[in-house]
């Protein structure tokens, strides 16, 4: 069945297969609802948190109810249980156990997802379509947020636990945009993600010679570049010249090394040169941006707002409570104690989890997550070909990775899932099927 006009199906699939699903002569049936009810949650989840996780919670669910022994068998199954186990352990010894047992459900609850999400993205099309599915929902988010930057849109907008959206006018923190999202890091760092895979599908229907979708494709990408340079946030701004350099390497795109070379030299001189090189230079870069990256915008910034002063406190922590931790959740009291501010996080995760859940239970969350990354990594080079898809989705993992070394947005459910998919999607390959055997 056609879902919708040829010049942007590689968004939106005409028909999705899955790889269990063959007739008697090898071909490949449509996709059965599972997959289907998981792409509509990502559609929809960043506008309605709601009506995405219901979609999303409720195919992951049903597929522990008719795969569950399946799932517990699993050695990831078994490494999460473990995590848990001890991330409970660590909530009951904090000071406020309460507190730090509800912070778990920034966790436990999207490695159930996780596990089972594997399963429902076993081929390498499904992979293609939760890349689409990811970018697509990046669309209304965009252009929301151009709204509130240049055309004055503002909210509240409630529609009852439907729509939740404060859209203060100028964005938040004022200047920064941040769309339907409560804080502009937020949306930083899931139009990040979006941005990266937009790049991996785009190139890929360069290689097809599709000239509509390249064209949507490079729509998309325009438009969460705008985004990630409207939401003012310097970590999504490094993160994003990494993850092109390391398109531009495996490309072999050497004259694309080059421009971002020349560019972030500009900039870089702009903020930090020697005067006579700096002046001329802030007249060609936006003040926006050097300004950003010097502080100028923001001069004088108490010392307890500096990242690296919470990177000393949670460090601190750690070495003071090593194998327990002080409990998940509990930096902010701790810090607010210490210095009389308030901050909800210390702007690193392994240093978060190190400092409130511990050593054993951090190594017991990371290495799984870092064994999968090693063997995604480990197929790609065994595909012998530069693969795309693959290789995009992993760049998206790695993106919201190395942000999350400078900042902690997890806390918002809808960045949080996806790299929980992301995972999902580099544990879950399967070996590439034939070309006959590919239905469009």
């Amino acid at each position: 069945m056609r879902m919708m006009s040829r010049p942007i199906d590689i968004y939106l699939p005409e028909r999705i297969v899955h790889p269990k699903q063959t007739d008697n002569n090898g071909s490949i049936k449509p996709l059965m609802r599972p997959q289907q009810s998981l792409y509509l949650g990502l559609l929809i989840f960043p506008l309605s948190p709601l009506l995405g996780g219901i979609a999303i919670v409720g195919v992951t669910a049903w597929h522990w109810w008719q795969d569950g022994r399946s799932h517990l068998q699993q050695p990831l199954t078994w490494s999460f249980t473990l995590a848990a186990l001890l991330l409970l352990l660590s909530s009951l010894q904090a000071h406020d156990p309460s507190i730090s047992l509800l912070g778990l459900a920034n966790i436990l609850p999207f490695m159930v997802i996780c596990i089972a999400s594997r399963a429902l993205i076993q081929h390498p099309q499904h992979r293609q379509h939760l890349s689409q599915a990811i970018v697509l929902s990046s669309l209304p988010v965009a252009l929301i947020g151009l709204g509130q930057q240049y055309l004055g849109w503002h909210g509240p907008i409630h529609l009852g636990w439907l729509i939740s959206w404060d859209l203060e006018a100028g964005g938040t923190p004022p200047g920064r945009m941040a769309s339907v999202f409560g804080y502009a890091n937020s949306l930083a760092n899931f139009s990040l993600i979006a941005w990266t895979l937009a790049i991996g599908l785009t190139l890929q229907a360069w290689r097809s010679q599709q000239r509509a979708q390249v064209a949507t494709g490079l729509l998309l990408i325009c438009l969460n570049s705008i985004v990630l340079f409207e939401t003012s946030s310097r970590n999504s701004w490094a993160v994003a010249i990494v993850i092109a350099l390391i398109y531009g390497i495996l490309l072999r795109w050497y004259w694309l090394l080059g421009v971002i070379g020349a560019i972030a030299a500009i900039i870089i001189g702009a903020a930090f040169g020697p005067p006579p090189l700096q002046s001329p230079l802030q007249q060609i870069v936006p003040r926006a941006i050097w300004a950003r990256l010097n502080d100028d915008l923001y001069p004088n910034r108490p010392v307890e707002t500096l990242r690296i002063t919470q990177w000393q406190f949670a460090w601190d922590l750690s070495q003071e409570r090593p194998l327990w931790g002080w409990g998940l959740r509990q930096f902010p009291q701790l810090y607010q104690a210490e210095t009389g501010a308030w901050l909800g996080h210390p702007h690193n995760l392994p240093l978060m989890f190190l400092s409130e859940t511990g050593i054993l239970a951090t190594l017991a969350l990371f290495i799984p997550i870092g064994w999968i990354y090693y063997q995604g990594v480990r197929h790609l080079k065994h595909l012998g070909t530069l693969n795309l898809i693959p290789l995009s989705i992993l760049l998206a993992f790695t993106a919201t990775s190395l942000f999350h070394l400078v900042d902690v947005t997890l806390f918002d459910a809808r960045v949080n899932i996806l790299g929980w998919l992301l995972l999902a999607a580099i544990d879950s390959h399967q070996p590439d099927l034939r070309p006959s055997q590919i239905t469009l």
